[in-house]
């Protein structure tokens, strides 16, 4: 785990200043809209942010609740998004650098614990879904929101050119099994959405900072698949010339039972 969690810091090292692009997916305000109003929250929580990255739930949350922390494991990450929320004007937030398998929170000390787009980057996310539980309160909340296989017979082939671009990236995990970890570890499912969300290839692996290589053999499998070939699990098309590709998102918010 040691080792994956410096190929995480590694990638997103990099990755960091491209978060912050509001022309990029995450800084999409109609992405975030659509996280926020299906996570219910109240005035007085305590919510925590799990491998927050720069934070963008965190600071979309922050003006609604008592306390938001920040947890990541990438220094470069935190001190991005603490620079954005310092020019914010945001004082409810605290960026805070740890291991999302090994959360530095007493139990029940939540009243929401979220996660954005991290559980498809660790090895064995059974163990940090069970520590987003362990520190929620009883009765609270647990939101996951994370990009999903959208076809199980497709997902090892989705999964391999995930990794291509990123080797950070484990599983895409199907619904089923996020709702089996998340029921494993002692909550109840309240909610599930999913949206299907269209991403223009090119920004997206230069995100990542994709090797050549592996951008050039990604670019060939999804055009042979729009000729016809083989399918990937990643739904390409074509928009005015450029090619496009698209993810499944799914939110699942779940209930701490005891």
């Amino acid at each position: 785990m040691a080792a994956h969690n410096e190929l995480i810091r590694e990638e997103f090292a990099k990755q960091a200043a491209g978060f912050e692009d509001p022309q990029y997916l995450f800084g999409d305000p109609r992405l975030m809209a659509w996280i926020l109003s299906h996570l219910p929250v109240e005035p007085d929580f305590t919510v925590l942010d799990v491998a927050a990255g720069t934070g963008h739930l965190a600071r979309a949350l922050a003006p609604l609740v008592h306390q938001v922390i920040a947890l990541d494991l990438t220094p470069e990450m935190l001190v991005l998004g603490k620079q954005q929320a310092d020019t914010a004007g945001i004082g409810n937030l605290v960026f805070e650098r740890g291991d999302a398998a090994a959360l530095p929170y007493l139990d029940n000390s939540f009243d929401l614990v979220a996660s954005r787009f991290a559980i498809h980057h660790f090895h064995e996310p059974g163990i940090q879904l069970a520590e987003m539980v362990r520190v929620c309160r009883r009765g609270g909340r647990v939101a996951v929101i994370d990009l999903v296989a959208a076809d199980p017979m497709l997902a090892e082939n989705y999964n391999d050119l995930e990794r291509l671009r990123d080797p950070s990236h484990t599983n895409a995990l199907l619904p089923e099994r996020l709702v089996e970890l998340l029921v494993a570890g002692g909550t109840g499912i309240e909610q599930q959405t999913w949206r299907d969300q269209k991403l223009h290839l090119e920004r997206w692996l230069a995100q990542a900072h994709a090797a050549p290589r592996a951008a050039e053999r990604i670019r060939s499998e999804l055009a042979i698949e729009l000729d016809g070939g083989p399918a990937t699990g990643m739904r390409p098309s074509l928009k005015e010339g450029q090619l496009y590709f698209t993810q499944r998102w799914l939110i699942l918010l779940a209930r701490k039972q005891n």
